[in-house]
């Protein structure tokens, strides 16, 4: 691990040609800074609770260098400055532009097209540099002082086209070091729940340090991949864990997708028995893991890293486990590297449940919340929700603040016909069709039939769909529920439909895709045996996505 410098008070003014050759690789990245107030005893006791060595996050010997890259990145390297550095080699770094003194001129659009020019041209550079070098290989005493340098950074190897196969293979790294600082301050916001949550499935605390690499604690993080949320979650995946529909999208919800990520990372180590394996596969996918391994004949990520050539396991899954002791190493280490940190306050909430439809500026008023304070407590709701084009659904955990569930739960049952319903509002989703999709397709992923597509769109059984048409999802099936009174004085429950079945005695959940009846049983404590009994089911191995499974209460 590398320490943080404070470099010198006063620098030479570089221009940014300069800087691409004056600037040393290891020379020290750290901006001076000022003190900043205390931690709090809540964020000291999070930090504390993964501050020892865990044998099973071993800092493997392979990884070391990836691992002292990664850790200048969260901590030294500033967000104004880009790494230019091998692919192959993270040790091999050509130079990394500053952009600290035009950032402070600079607008954010001006900084962004300035820094994306100069690294352009910058890989140009490093090409025809390594070009000249492989030119002169033979003769280095005809290099130049910059040419020179590359010369020796390839001293470790004797491959004679060891120049020109470097060719095109590095990459640009922006530090983080803002990011990183900011992430540590509003993480104290969440992690006491979030080791809470991992503790309860029986997983190391350390796992929450996850979102450092993945999100820097931003809950409106997305990627140009489609990952959203502090654990970056894909559609898929996310639809595998959560709720993502017309209703919420759970990746934005720091609890729910806490939960969710829980739940990944189990099943992840359960197929893989390994922890530096199972976080390689939340980036990679523990299928391809296990068939990488298979192919190889590994047991271990260090096998995967010396042994496995494929282009589909490239450097980002190659270096994520690397990114991750760094990220733990930073975080546990924090005054070393960034000085005392403030840190947020954990949210502090009571959570009911709704047993009917009902509009969200409904729930708002109840919970006596400020629009604001709702909206943080409960991010994952769509817009089409909070703008009332959609009732929030029977089922729902809903947060309110502190100490305010039974004044939730007295308003709540005051509430008229005309503030709770059976049913949802007529909703219809506008989709854009993609090159691939069918309408058995979409009817998976939006958990409907292809009738009820086919009717909101008028078309015969035998219609194609044409990529770039615009058709209407209709919303899910929904259940019409009787009113039933809670089970308990905290919790708004949902009734279930009519059967032989007392209302309080069930709650309903609804099916996603993947999803097993064992899964769903050892979920919530009962038996495949009892589900079927009670749901009426012959065929174990079948459940429809989307319809909805009677649940029995403890």
């Amino acid at each position: 691990m590398l320490a943080a410098a404070d470099p010198p008070a006063t620098a030479p003014t570089l221009t940014l040609d300069e800087r691409l050759t004056a600037v040393p690789a290891d020379a020290p990245q750290t901006a001076p800074r000022t003190a900043a107030p205390p931690a709090s005893a809540a964020a000291a006791a999070s930090a504390d609770s993964v501050a020892a060595d865990d044998p099973r996050f071993p800092h493997l010997a392979v990884l070391a260098p990836q691992v002292a890259f990664w850790t200048r990145v969260f901590a030294e390297y500033s967000e104004n400055q880009s790494v230019v550095h091998s692919t192959e080699d993270v040790r091999k770094i050509y130079t990394v532009l500053d952009f600290r003194s035009q950032a402070a001129t600079l607008d954010a659009p001006a900084l962004e097209a300035l820094r994306q020019r100069e690294e352009k041209r910058a890989r140009a550079r490093i090409d025809e540099l390594l070009a000249r070098v492989d030119a002169l290989k033979n003769t280095p005493q005809k290099m130049d002082a910059e040419e020179r340098r590359v010369y020796q950074m390839y001293a470790d190897s004797d491959d004679p086209q060891r120049f020109r196969r470097a060719i095109g293979t590095f990459r640009v790294q922006r530090g983080l070091r803002e990011r990183t600082e900011r992430a540590l301050i509003t993480a104290g916001r969440y992690w006491p729940a979030m080791e809470r949550i991992f503790a309860a499935y029986g997983l190391p605390t350390r796992l929450t340090r996850l979102p450092l690499v993945e999100s820097s604690f931003d809950l409106d993080a997305y990627s140009k991949v489609g990952a959203a949320g502090l654990w970056q979650f894909i559609p898929s995946s996310a639809r595998l864990y959560m709720r993502l529909d017309e209703i919420a999208d759970q990746r934005r919800d720091p609890w729910f997708s806490t939960d969710a990520a829980a739940r990944h990372l189990r099943d992840d180590y359960d197929a893989l028995q390994d922890w530096p394996l199972a976080i390689t596969a939340y980036n990679y996918g523990r299928g391809g893991l296990r068939r990488a391994l298979e192919k190889i004949g590994g047991h271990s990520l260090a096998d995967l890293l010396e042994r496995y050539d494929d282009p589909r396991f490239g450097f980002a899954s190659r270096n994520f486990y690397a990114e991750f002791l760094a990220a733990c190493d930073v975080a546990r280490d924090a005054k070393k590297y960034f000085g005392p940190l403030p840190q947020e306050t954990p949210l502090s909430f009571e959570t009911v449940e709704t047993r009917d439809y009902v509009p969200y500026a409904t729930l708002r008023r109840l919970s006596g919340a400020d629009p604001g304070t709702f909206r943080e407590l409960n991010p994952s709701f769509s817009e089409a929700v909070v703008d009332g084009r959609l009732y929030v659904p029977p089922g729902q955990l809903i947060r309110v603040p502190a100490d305010a569930a039974e004044q939730f739960k007295q308003a709540y049952l005051a509430l008229g016909d005309d503030q709770r319903f059976d049913r949802q509002r007529a909703y219809y989703v506008a989709y854009r069709v993609e090159r691939g999709d069918s309408l058995g397709k979409l009817a998976r992923r939006y958990g409907v039939s292809v009738a009820a597509i086919q009717a909101a769109n008028d078309l015969k059984q035998a219609t194609r769909l044409r990529a770039g048409q615009t058709i209407k999802i209709p919303p899910r099936e929904a259940p019409v529920l009787a009113h039933a009174e809670p089970a308990s004085p905290h919790a708004m429950k949902v009734a279930a439909r009519a059967s032989g079945a007392n209302p309080a005695a069930v709650r309903l959940h609804r099916v996603r895709p993947g999803q097993t009846l064992s899964e769903i049983a050892e979920r919530y404590r009962t038996t495949v045996h009892r589900l079927r009994e009670l749901n009426h089911l012959e065929d174990a191995d079948f459940l429809r996505v989307g319809s909805l499974l009677k649940i029995p209460r403890q």
